[in-house]
């Protein structure tokens, strides 16, 4: 590609011998009369380079180096001046990180090949430079967003094993419980002791209910930390529903919306297809959306998820909305970035683990939010109907039209 230069000086014989002696090196030479004209075509054109006089009418050589150091920051500034003195030299070093100042007339025109060709090798040096500052940051940036997710998933492998064991552990007492509270429940049933009020008969056995809902929701959780244990790994898959990944979602997550006085409205779809993938992952998701809802939502607010069929593309939408204050434009924009976050003490690797997450099972995720009238995730996964199922591969086998 060919170099454009800008010649500035208010002499035209001096304009003349500059361009044709540049000419052969084939550059595009642009010419100005004074600072005004020149500081005009700055904001025209790229320029690498721009040889300047000093003292010039309607604007001097100070103020196209400033005018250059403000629209043209790569571009490198060549002094010719015929009023050399150590005062204009420190302005002029002082006014842009100059490049050569030189004198007029010179001993050997041909010196001004020499000074442009320098001047635009430490351009492109520079350039280069910076392109290669720029591809190691991104290089930085892709190994430590990998480096996190692959901490967040041995973490979850860990969780999950963790999990494994505290099931177990919990489901032979918690069967005793659900056991031997059903049995005295019965007997109270069959005879009132009599030595008890009608009170105290009623409000036993309203314990007693009570007693085993409690064991029977501890059940559901240890069901659900179960699932979670199976699914711990990244590589594990299987036909998912997503409304039972919701479900688990909302055992661990329902005593936040209770704690702060928040509704939790749950429109769930019924026959969605199945989503093959990682139902723990998938539950980590979901799990990130409900939390950050609840925070974002005043007491007394609404949190919404909703579920539907998606026809095209075939697969299933989740929406999580909340009723809080809403996100502004700056914030939409960075909201998926690892380590951005609004929160005093937030890591900023919620939402981005969450994209990297559900783009790993083919979805989407998107964000929908105005100042004042709360946000909106939708979360969608493509479908994998049950007859594409390999049973001896466990994994979805291609289907014709495929």
């Amino acid at each position: 590609m060919q170099e454009r230069v800008l010649i500035v000086d208010d002499e035209e014989d001096l304009r003349y011998i500059y361009t044709r002696q540049l000419r052969s090196d084939g550059y595009l030479l642009d010419t100005a009369a004074d600072g005004e004209e020149a500081i005009q075509k700055i904001h025209e054109n790229e320029y690498a380079v721009i040889l300047t006089d000093m003292r010039m009418p309607r604007k001097d050589g100070l103020a196209v180096i400033a005018a250059a150091r403000e629209h043209l920051p790569d571009a490198e500034i060549i002094v010719l001046t015929g009023h050399g003195s150590l005062e204009n030299a420190l302005q002029a070093f002082k006014a842009g990180n100059i490049f050569e100042y030189l004198l007029k007339p010179l001993d050997d025109i041909g010196v001004l090949n020499t000074v442009v060709a320098r001047a635009l090798e430490r351009r492109n040096l520079r350039k280069h430079n910076r392109e290669l500052f720029e591809q190691l940051q991104r290089a930085y940036e892709e190994l430590r967003q990998k480096s996190e997710a692959l901490i967040q998933q041995e973490k979850m492998s860990a969780i999950g094993t963790l999990a494994a064991g505290v099931a177990h552990e919990l489901n032979n007492p918690l069967t005793a419980v659900v056991g031997f509270a059903q049995m005295i429940a019965e007997k109270l049933r069959a005879s009132r002791p009599e030595n008890w009020s009608e009170t105290e008969y009623e409000r036993a056995l309203q314990s007693l209910d009570n007693l085993v809902q409690g064991a029977h929701r501890a059940r559901d959780i240890v069901g659900s930390l179960l699932r979670f244990a199976r699914a711990s790994k990244p590589e594990a898959r299987t036909l998912v529903d997503i409304n039972q990944v919701l479900r688990d979602a909302f055992l661990f997550t329902e005593h936040l919306f209770l704690r702060h006085g928040i509704t939790l409205e749950k429109l769930l779809a019924p026959e969605l297809p199945p989503v093959w993938g990682n139902a723990a992952r998938l539950q980590h998701v979901f799990t990130n959306l409900l939390i950050n809802a609840q925070q974002a939502t005043p007491n007394g607010g609404v949190v919404r998820v909703i579920t539907e069929r998606a026809e095209e593309p075939k697969g299933v939408w989740t929406h999580v909305e909340d009723t809080g204050h809403g996100l502004a434009p700056d914030d939409l924009a960075k909201i998926f970035e690892p380590f951005y976050t609004r929160k005093e003490e937030g890591t900023g690797l919620g939402l981005s683990i969450a994209k990297q997450i559900v783009e790993e099972h083919g979805g989407e995720i998107r964000v929908f939010s105005e100042l004042g009238k709360g946000a909106r995730f939708s979360v969608f996964l493509p479908a994998t109907e049950a007859h594409a199922l390999d049973p001896e591969q466990d994994r979805p086998r291609a289907t014709a039209a495929a």
